[in-house]
């Protein structure tokens, strides 16, 4: 019998088979850019390999994008024939994938936690179960996740750091920022790499204001991310903030540049219109140019990429950014067509991210495009009834922010003083440290006073 590296059964003839699948679970819990091509190595040796067929699958639906349904679902129909004498991890994996498959996503979670139930060191499930929950807005579920096994795991089970990383993750999430940052800088003490554990103390950092350590962080953190995808572009996405944060605005624009849209790099030109790296680029080119940054022509190469995905509702985060994007460049027909989509599509019934939309994403598209063509009051009437919503669009606190902001200097330029002292305490209870001391927020009540 084959095995992943924490024993966990792997049903195929071939050996070779069971390597590169195996290796391809412990690559994305370490954010490796060769995942796909791992699996793509274990098809070739078993093409009747049912688990390879199923971890493809949940890859391609987890990049959030319309145009690779078919793809999925051709992983999906290989799964279900190859399935045949396969264990009941794999199953609940397969399971997992068909419900992925029709938007079924906390169906999807629960076959994640039922794996975890009987394979609490199974870390892939973890991960996929913790990156699934993020884009639900239901972080509370991840943290429960990752406590429900935590007694299961320690040093010498392979892949501790990972599951530490996830770990920390899950507590900054919820606010628990000492115990966050602890499980952080032990994932990355045991393995430098590791830049998820990196990307949760990041995070810590920034909702407590630690701005320069968190630059230092990051610039240390950066020398032993060879193989890395694209996480590492959301990692100097971070380390852009802090720069904005400590009023260096070059070096933020620098890194946009060079690595937060670098449509020069290798990961860019193969996947240049994947989601998190156009949430990252149109995310920091909005605060830049709150900040009073001239950002160029560089929101051009994003809403050219944007204008093909008005019907992709994959995403409700996503969306949202993609009307940030198409509002910046002054594509108010897009913009319509976009919000048309939405509308749509938040008006069935039945799946979680109809759910999501009509709570969440469809308003801060709608607020976003009222405040790029400068109707304030629309603006606010828009965001401001469903400000405590904003997490079931998806995303960290930290990137759920932008639409915060967005929020906020649009009651400040209707001249609401009150409304804008209210929030910036809401803003407070969310996590956020002294947001006072946040760019965004300084600059708002600076041009109130």
């Amino acid at each position: 019998m084959h095995t992943d590296s924490r024993g966990h059964q792997l049903t195929t003839s071939n050996a070779a088979t069971a390597n590169a699948c195996a290796l391809a679970m412990d690559h994305y819990l370490e954010r490796k850019s060769d995942v796909a091509l791992l699996l793509d190595q274990a098809l070739e040796h078993d093409p009747e390999c049912a688990i390879a067929h199923a971890t493809m699958g949940l890859m391609i639906h987890g990049a959030r994008n319309s145009s690779y349904n078919a793809k999925v679902k051709n992983s999906l129909s290989n799964a279900r024939k190859y399935a045949t004498g396969i264990s009941d991890r794999e199953q609940l994996y397969i399971n997992a994938l068909e419900f992925a498959a029709q938007g079924r996503l906390s169906e999807t979670v629960a076959s994640y936690e039922a794996i975890l139930d009987t394979t609490p060191t199974d870390g892939f499930a973890l991960s996929l179960c913790q990156a699934e929950l993020f884009w639900l807005g239901d972080m509370n579920r991840s943290l429960a996740a990752s406590s429900s096994v935590a007694p299961h795991w320690n040093p010498s089970i392979a892949g501790y750091s990972e599951y530490l990383g996830m770990r920390a993750f899950d507590l900054e999430e919820a606010g628990q920022y000492s115990l966050a940052e602890s499980a952080g800088r032990e994932a990355v003490e045991m393995n430098p790499a590791n830049i998820w554990a990196t990307h949760a103390v990041s995070h810590v950092m920034y909702m407590q204001g630690r701005h320069t350590e968190g630059i230092d962080w990051i610039i240390a953190a950066q020398p032993h991310w060879d193989g890395v995808g694209q996480m590492q572009f959301h990692v100097w996405w971070h380390k852009c903030l802090f720069q904005l944060e400590c009023g260096d605005y070059q070096s933020a624009l620098q890194g946009y540049d060079h690595w937060v849209r670098n449509t020069d790099h290798a990961l860019v030109q193969a996947l240049p219109d994947l989601y998190i790296d156009l949430q990252n680029g149109s995310s920091l080119l909005w605060r830049l140019e709150l900040a009073g940054v001239d950002v160029g022509d560089r929101w051009q190469e994003m809403a050219a990429l944007v204008t093909s995905r008005l019907s992709d509702l994959s995403n409700p985060f996503t969306s949202a950014h993609f009307a940030v994007i198409l509002a910046a460049v002054g594509d108010f027909e897009s913009c319509d067509k976009l919000v048309r989509a939405m509308e749509d599509f938040a008006n069935i019934n039945g799946t979680d991210l109809t759910f999501n939309y009509a709570k969440a994403g469809l308003p801060a598209a709608k607020a976003a495009i009222a405040h790029r063509r400068g109707d304030f009051h629309q603006a606010v009437a828009l965001m401001y009834p469903v400000r405590h919503d904003l997490s079931l669009m998806g995303g960290s606190h930290a990137q759920q922010d932008l639409f915060f902001q967005i929020l906020v200097d649009a009651v400040a330029k209707t001249g609401d003083d009150a409304k804008v002292v209210s929030l910036l305490n809401e803003i407070e209870q969310i996590g956020f440290v002294e947001p006072t001391q946040l760019s965004a927020y300084r600059l708002i009540t600076d041009r109130r006073a």
